[in-house]
């Protein structure tokens, strides 16, 4: 699964979070079910991440195949996959994102929701803002195809 695309989003006061039309139909389409798998995860801050089903699985795989340490990986699947939640989409598109998870990923009401390849990011919307204005000034040659530059 391939996602892709920024949409900003709002929280609403019952923890729910809408999911646009185009993600839905993306999901839909490769069969993933109406589940997605939340956890949050340390990308440049903490983060609010959303998995298909079939690619959290993929993501706990790719853990079996590690070269890290085995006291490593045991200690990042314990903190990993009992913080992680399953969360349903409902039939209006939307997810109830659990507290916990929302105070561990610092999130409040308006928010960024990224497509990131394989999984979902939910980003408070003013500090994701701000990241990817530092990121683009740190790194001026960030946006030119990797394979130009060859």
């Amino acid at each position: 699964m391939l996602f892709n695309g920024s949409y900003e989003r709002s929280i609403d006061a019952k923890q729910r979070l809408a999911i646009p039309s185009q993600v839905r139909h993306e999901i839909d389409r490769e069969k993933a079910g109406p589940t997605l798998f939340a956890v949050v995860l340390q990308v440049q801050g903490p983060t609010l991440c959303l998995y298909t089903e079939n690619d959290f699985r993929r993501l706990a795989e790719l853990l079996d195949d590690s070269t890290k340490p085995a006291e490593e990986i045991l200690q990042f699947e314990q903190v990993f996959f009992a913080s992680a939640r399953r969360v349903d989409i409902d039939k209006q598109g939307r997810i109830r994102l659990p507290e916990q998870l929302l105070e561990m990923a610092e999130l409040k009401n308006d928010v960024v929701l990224l497509g990131v390849k394989d999984h979902l990011e939910v980003h408070d919307r003013l500090r994701w803002t701000q990241q990817r204005q530092q990121m683009l000034a740190d790194n001026p040659k960030l946006m030119i195809n990797p394979r130009l530059m060859r």
